[in-house]
């Protein structure tokens, strides 16, 4: 596997999305390019924090004058 498959696999892996016949290979290609493995942890940690921040509660305050913004444009 090159590092432009890798990381053509590497949001489908994270996801869940990706064919269980990529796993080893995009697995065995991490565990030998320190590049492709530095930017595929970065990416798992970026896609985990924005998973975590989309959970968070909007006061509804908020979501009142986004509505009242939006039916005024």
């Amino acid at each position: 596997m090159t590092c432009e498959d890798a990381h053509l696999h590497m949001h489908d892996y994270i996801s869940g999305e990706l064919a269980r016949e990529h796993h080893k290979p995009l697995m065995d290609h991490l565990d030998s390019c320190p590049n492709c493995k530095k930017f595929f942890l970065q990416t798992q940690q970026m896609l985990t924090s924005v998973r975590n921040a989309m959970r968070q509660e909007v006061p509804s305050d908020l979501q009142d004058a986004v509505h009242s913004i939006l039916a005024n444009a």
